[in-house]
């Protein structure tokens, strides 16, 4: 349960966004067979220590860990709680293809910040065309985009009449295994975010209009990207035939306090131009008590809240979110905001949220509890699949 905490502390909302890796940077590489890239043993080493079978171990290059060259070049999520959930979600989904037991993860890099900011973009040929504001301009050979994955403007400002930005960033993920020379690139998993709500202006400094998209044609639009974002990466040199899974992501609007989640997922395996297996997820996140309708876990949890609320009257917010699979409840996460004016006060606060968090919250799942104030974090408590009992820690 510490590397829970761990992993908090060392602010594990690290965006893994698509990653560049220029031929000329790759001097440490050598392509064996034409399909595999490894990475000579002198120059690459892991870290030692794997908190948990959860976790991954981290590729180190040169003594240094790799980032994303191009971290931030994206367009980006619509609030940090996406920003998370787009991570460890595809983080999920690869464990199920790339165990932790003999995988590493490096950030994505073989997608340069040039490439993803191109592919973000609308489709634009050479001709007549539209702004940003859907106002007809010429297109002219400086300007067209020919790699843009969303759609042409039509040049509607309506909201139901407008093409929308369907796909909104793009993430990369990187496995490497060891071998006897030292490690190679084993997959690749791609995530894409996509909008159910796309805001736009119809005039610079205008209101903020809101065109909404349904489940339906955005898993149908990342599915047709997702084939070219394949069929284009196959093209990089020592991808040929590496394994790359492809995870389409929901994102939720900029006023959910959920983070989204991944609908579909599929693989594109054996050297394979497009995706196949495409997989429906089933997941779900309700933000409790805003919604869940009269559910068991929202009983539960409103007994919890409604506990914690009498105990101490300077709470600005009690919430929780809860993930479901097939209907079923799997995981939750509860934000506890508050005012404090001394140590005291935070202990004893934190045994009273451990004292009713055992007596109301559901049984048998993993549960986060936060706690904090305008100074921060205060407090952290979590309990693993299984357990009965909190871990917890009082920040000084």
């Amino acid at each position: 349960m510490k590397s829970k905490l761990l992993m908090l502390l060392a602010g594990s909302v690290l965006f893994f966004t698509a990653c560049a890796a220029p031929e000329e940077e790759n001097a440490g590489e050598t392509t064996t067979d034409g399909s595999e890239t490894e990475l000579a043993a002198e120059e690459a080493t892991s870290t030692s220590r794997q908190l948990s079978d959860e976790y991954y171990r981290s590729l180190i290059t040169d003594g240094q860990y790799q980032t994303s060259a191009n971290r931030g070049a994206t367009l980006g999520t619509n609030s940090n709680y996406n920003l998370k959930a787009f991570e460890t979600g595809l983080l999920e989904i690869s464990q199920e293809h790339f165990s932790t037991d003999n995988h590493l993860i490096q950030e994505g890099q073989y997608l340069d910040s040039s490439t993803v900011n191109k592919w973000l973009e609308r489709y634009r040929p050479e001709g007549k065309g539209f702004n940003q504001y859907g106002d007809p301009i010429t297109v002219d050979e400086s300007s067209q985009n020919l790699e843009g994955l969303n759609p042409q403007h039509n040049g509607s400002k309506e909201p139901d009449e407008r093409t929308p930005i369907f796909l909104e960033s793009i993430l990369e993920q990187n496995y490497v295994t060891e071998t006897e020379n030292g490690y190679k690139l084993s997959g690749i998993s791609i995530g894409l975010a996509m909008n159910t709500v796309d805001y736009y202006q119809k005039k610079q400094f205008d209101a903020t209009f809101e065109t909404k998209i349904s489940e339906e044609e955005l898993i149908q639009q990342g599915k047709e990207m997702a084939d070219k974002i394949i069929e284009r990466m196959r093209q990089i040199e020592g991808l040929e035939e590496i394994p790359i899974v492809v995870g389409i992501f929901k994102q939720t609007p900029q006023d959910s306090l959920a983070g989204g989640s991944y609908v579909e997922e599929g693989v594109s395996e054996n050297g394979s131009n497009s995706v196949g297996g495409w997989t429906n997820l089933s997941v779900k996140k309700l933000v409790f008590p805003l919604q869940g309708g009269e559910s068991t876990e929202l009983n539960s949890f409103q007994n919890f809240k409604s506990e914690v609320e009498s105990f101490f009257p300077n709470l600005s917010g009690v919430t929780a979110e809860a993930t479901y699979i097939d209907d079923t409840l799997v995981k939750m996460k509860v934000d506890i905001v508050t005012q404090f004016y001394g140590e005291t006060e935070v202990i004893a606060f934190t045994q009273h949220v451990y004292d009713q968090a055992v007596k109301f919250l559901p049984p048998n799942i993993p549960i986060e509890i936060s706690i904090s104030s305008i100074k921060g974090m205060e407090a952290f408590l979590a309990r693993e699949t299984g357990e009965n009992q909190f871990y917890s820690h009082v920040f000084d």
